[in-house]
């Protein structure tokens, strides 16, 4: 998610890869056992980011790497920076591909 979530909160990560998953908020909420209400205030930041143990079930069951939802996102270059993967990445991780 470099560069389009370089500015996203905790929450806003996780309801941008629960949206691409086709999860309601409903659905996600219940299969890491909270409210609908719980999740919906984390996404819009109305409460504070889950602690490290539910990120890593939200991780999990979303099939996203840990450090995307904590905008940690590490991406394979070169040490001359010549090579496409960050490109391409960023051209598939778009909104319009999404």
């Amino acid at each position: 998610m470099r560069g389009l979530g370089d500015h996203l909160s905790i929450g806003e990560r996780i309801a941008f890869y629960r949206k691409r998953r086709g999860y309601t908020q409903e659905v996600l909420a219940g299969l890491v056992g909270r409210s609908t209400d719980w999740l919906a205030k984390i996404e819009t930041g109305r409460r504070k980011p889950p602690r490290i143990d539910m990120l890593t079930d939200l991780s999990r069951i979303l099939r996203v790497p840990l450090g995307d939802l904590l905008g940690q996102t590490v991406l394979v270059e070169d040490e001359r920076q010549q090579d496409d993967v960050p490109a391409v990445r960023d051209a598939l991780m778009s909104p319009r591909r999404l």
